[in-house]
């Protein structure tokens, strides 16, 4: 059976079971055999009841003390009790509405349970644990993230069948595989998912991590192997002077360091592709804002690509300051065709200079007469795909991407190595930390209290939820509830609610509102996390926090502390497995500490296709934890590609593939 065959060749995976397994993004072989367990459960030895800790979950041979106890404390629970030893202490297996078990516990029998002690009631307990009247033959059992309808079983016979009938092509010698340590690919898929110790289970992900990486160095290899062009498009002239003046603001040194690397690749040598990245709030518009000027004294056009409607305009509005306005204009959806088709001809001709846009721009037949500067605004959030469509075919135009999501340095220099960076790391004098808050329990009450003291004192204020409106299957709170609940807290304050399913028309309007004030609340979905500068907001509220990423929130909390007034970030949450990350963000308001403990616990995202957080090109490894391997197969890399052997063949062909995979997808998303 080859790897790239559909599931559907597996014995057992029928129409119904194959949906199911998509929803897991497991579609071919290859697919099943790199979904990899998320832990396993341990069967290799039996602990001691008076060794485990309280909270552990461990595997336990027991003797049985007890007849079982049946209770029943309420309607449609059954609870059925009794006693164990092993003889360092006692504990009470407590069984759920599986009553019939009680026929299978005799006091004297021995058995073996695998669950979490715990003490509730002061006694030690075992609650909801599996029973297992022999030991079981595998040392170490594969467990699986799941969907609805998919079970551990059904995945572990899958597995099996295919581990034994698929056909496994191994890309290294046995040369390479004794130096790298490495266990051969087969070995590796089979000990992964059913090792016989945790010392080989840990040497197969090894193995695969291996594999992904060098993978991922060789498509980043190939993504910069494109020599970087000559400037064809050059200025003349130092303008960091001349746009000062323009300026209601003293520039940061941070600000004019990059203006000034900017000025510099403008007038260089090769054509300018630079990622500038700044925290919330550091600036970063400014800097985007004199690189246009630079193209526009110099008679070329550029592009500045917003998010967001809203944001496009900001940048239009900050634009008329700076250059004429029959030299600007604003390309959005919310244009007629026909005005859209009359301002194209005025960008076709060289009329318009500064051309400010949405994905408005992408569609459409739109030419340029002296295309000099593509700038992309919030990198993350505008995509790819976008990206792609936007600058395929003008690989000589000068491009600029401003990114407010920070990445960790050394993260940074390895996913554009191609690619310069400025990092604007200085916050304009003046502004205030915001001050955040984790809000839970009796302190909401507080927290609703303390908002209308705000807003008695004309300030504004933000709530986000995750939710447009309620899902059964989901305890959170939404945007829709929240807004009904705050019309009873603040009588007479104007309130609007906005999320992403509203017309573009109306969600301008709200903002145009709550921008100048006749709104003092906004309730919201994640739709404000950009685009939005309103100074006299002072607080942000974010219902159901454990729900957004550490990043996320900080951009959310972003929206604040842009006036003269302290503002103030709550972030409320009742989940107590939550507290330890939400923490990060009261502790600190340096977006790139928060960015890298977000990286640890979300993921990295696709970071060579269209998704934004979790496995997405790389499954098993983590560009944080893993960047020592990360490092170590780059070197690997080299000596192959220094040697010529046929490993490096092998693996720049399955890295052309990958690459023209993510190439489809965002052709396709």
């Amino acid at each position: 059976m080859e790897l790239n065959e559909s599931v559907r060749s597996l014995p057992g995976v029928g129409e119904k079971t194959a949906e199911l397994l998509q929803k897991v993004e497991i579609s071919t072989v290859k697919d099943l055999l790199y979904y990899l367990p998320r832990a396993y459960k341990d069967f290799s030895h039996c602990k001691k009841i008076r060794d485990v800790s309280f909270g552990e979950t461990a595997f336990f041979k027991v003797k049985i003390l007890s007849q079982p106890q049946v209770r029943r404390p309420r309607y449609k629970l059954e609870i059925t009790s009794f006693q164990v030893s092993d003889g360092t202490g006692i504990a009470i297996v407590d069984i759920f509405n599986q009553v019939y078990i009680k026929n299978n516990i005799v006091p004297g029998n021995i058995i073996y349970i695998y669950g979490k002690l715990e003490q509730k009631f002061g006694k030690v307990r075992i609650t909801s644990p599996e029973l297992y009247f022999k030991k079981p033959q595998e040392s170490f059992l594969p467990i699986y993230p799941l969907t609805a309808g998919l079970t551990q079983n059904m995945l572990r016979k899958f597995l099996r069948e295919a581990l034994h009938t698929a056909e496994f092509t191994e890309v290294y010698s046995d040369v390479f595989l004794r130096k790298n340590k490495l266990f051969g690919l087969k070995e590796a898929l089979r000990e992964v998912h059913f090792p016989e110790t945790a010392e080989r289970a840990e040497k197969a992900r090894l193995r695969i991590i291996f594999d992904e990486l060098l993978l991922f160095n060789r498509m980043l290899e190939l993504l910069g192997e494109e020599k970087r062009l000559q400037n064809r498009i050059r200025i003349e002239g130092s303008f960091l002077e001349e746009f000062s003046r323009y300026l209601s603001f003293e520039l940061t040194g941070a600000q004019k360091r990059v203006m000034r690397e900017i000025e510099n690749d403008l007038t260089g040598e090769q054509v300018m592709n630079r990622l500038v990245q700044g925290d919330v709030g550091s600036g970063k518009t400014v800097i985007a804002f004199f690189a246009m000027y630079c193209m526009y004294q110099n008679g070329y056009q550029s592009i500045l690509m917003a998010p967001t409607e809203i944001l496009a305009r900001q940048h239009y509005e900050t634009a008329l300051k700076l250059f004429p306005e029959e030299k600007i204009v604003c390309l959005t959806g919310a244009l007629t065709a026909k005005k859209k088709s009359e301002l194209r001809e005025k960008v076709a001709d060289g009329t318009l200079k500064i051309i400010i846009g949405t994905h408005a721009l992408l569609y459409g037949d739109i030419s340029f007469e002296n295309l000099g500067l593509i700038i992309t605004d919030e990198q993350h959030r505008f995509g790819v795909k976008q990206r792609a469509a936007l600058s395929g075919g003008r690989q000589e135009v000068h491009t600029l991407i401003m990114s407010a999501t920070p990445i960790p340095r050394t993260l940074s220099l390895v996913l554009f190595g191609h690619t310069d960076i400025s990092v604007v790391d200085e916050l304009p004098p003046g502004r205030k930390e915001i001050k955040t808050y984790l809000i839970h329990g009796s302190k909401y009450n507080d927290m609703i209290g303390f908002i209308a003291n705000e807003l008695n004192q004309g300030r504004q204020a933000y709530i986000v939820c995750p939710l447009i409106e309620d899902s059964g299957g989901m305890e959170a709170k939404s945007a829709k509830q929240m807004f009904d609940e705050l019309k009873s807290c603040y009588p007479g304050k104007q309130m609007a609610l906005i999320h992403g399913k509203l017309k573009n028309a109306e969600k301008q309007k709200i903002m145009e509102d709550f921008s100048s004030g006749s709104l003092q609340i906004l309730v919201s979905t994640t739709v404000i996390e950009v685009g939005i500068n309103v100074p006299n907001a002072t607080v942000m509220a974010v219902m159901n926090a454990e729900r957004f990423g550490l990043a996320q929130l900080h951009q959310l909390r972003g929206r604040v502390g842009r006036g003269k007034h302290q503002s103030y970030c709550f972030l409320v949450s009742d989940n107590q497995n939550a507290y330890e990350r939400l923490r990060v963000l009261v502790s600190s308001n340096d977006g790139f500490k928060i960015a890298e403990k977000d990286m640890q616990i979300r993921g990295t995202g696709d970071l060579l296709g269209t998704r934004q957080h979790g496995a997405g090109t790389l499954k098993v490894a983590n560009l944080i934890t893993d960047m020592g391997l990360l490092i170590r197969t780059r070197e690997v890399l080299d000596q192959l590609k220094k040697s010529g052997g046929p490993e490096y063949g092998a693996i720049t062909a399955a890295a052309k593939e990958e690459l023209k995979k993510k190439l489809i997808e965002i052709a396709l998303n």
